[in-house]
């Protein structure tokens, strides 16, 4: 088996894969960059336990992570428990993504893996917005050229912003509303961050589209893809599992390397 971590400012996703490369099973736990090897392995198991799975299972490791910080711990924690030198996610793997000079090397390996997860899903060419800590919109044709992309804040991390710089708003729950017309201060920022969120988004589409040409289909992953897809025309595929399916793919590409 293999055991894959997906490493957000946010959320970390744990995946286990069989021999044959299919997810059994995954979990997500929030990020925390104090968290030492030991902590993690505890937290691991449990989750192992529960399914019946051992670390001496495991054939591989592969970390893709945006946060430097929880590098040193996740690497130890490959080497101590799994006893595996772990594949991680940077400049220096295949991936087969085209991405011109001088740009070849400052593409974070969040977008690189989704990109290769939306490769091996057949959905390209695409424009993949992973809706997280930050919004990320990446462009890649039918041949895996990277033509683009565009990085913005997040819904919910322009929320906290709003919170914690204006004293008398309060803390508001992200929610869809009926009408623009909010009555009272609650009301009138979830209006706000509902319609100009989405606002964001489908003229951020409009203009990548507008400047791709060509068909190229919405695909969207991340903790609030289901969420904007359900108000959002412009959607074509909602896809949750992408960061893992590019992850384990980079896996495959690079083992015995």
């Amino acid at each position: 088996m293999i055991f894959a971590l997906d490493v957000g400012n946010t959320n970390i996703v744990l995946g286990v894969f069989g021999s044959d490369y299919k997810q059994l099973c995954s979990w997500r736990i929030a990020t925390d960059n104090t968290k030492t090897e030991d902590e993690l392995y505890v937290i691991i198991r449990n989750f192992f336990v529960d399914k019946n799975i051992k670390f001496e299972d495991f054939d591989g490791v592969v970390i893709s992570s945006v946060v430097p910080k929880m590098m040193f711990a996740l690497e130890l924690l490959s080497k101590k428990y799994f006893k595996k030198e772990p594949i991680i996610v940077s400049a220096g793997i295949k991936t087969g993504i085209k991405v011109p000079a001088p740009y070849s090397s400052k593409l974070g390996a969040d977008r690189v893996v989704d990109i290769v997860g939306a490769k091996v899903g057949g959905y390209l060419p695409a424009i993949i917005v992973d809706l997280g800590t930050a919004t990320t919109f990446d462009c890649v044709d039918g041949e895996m050229n990277y033509r683009g992309g565009v990085i913005c804040p997040g819904m919910n991390i322009s929320a906290e912003a709003l919170y914690s710089r204006a004293a008398k708003l309060p803390r508001i729950e992200l929610e869809a509303v009926s009408t623009s017309l909010g009555m009272d201060t609650t009301s009138q920022m979830q209006a706000g961050f509902f319609y100009g969120f989405l606002g964001q988004f489908e003229n951020i589409i409009t203009h990548l589209k507008k400047d791709l040409g060509g068909d190229y289909k919405v695909v969207l992953t991340g903790g609030l893809s289901k969420f904007i897809a359900k108000y959002s025309p412009s959607v074509d595929i909602v896809d949750e599992e992408l960061t893992l399916k590019g992850i384990i793919e980079l896996y495959k590409m690079n083992k015995g390397k």
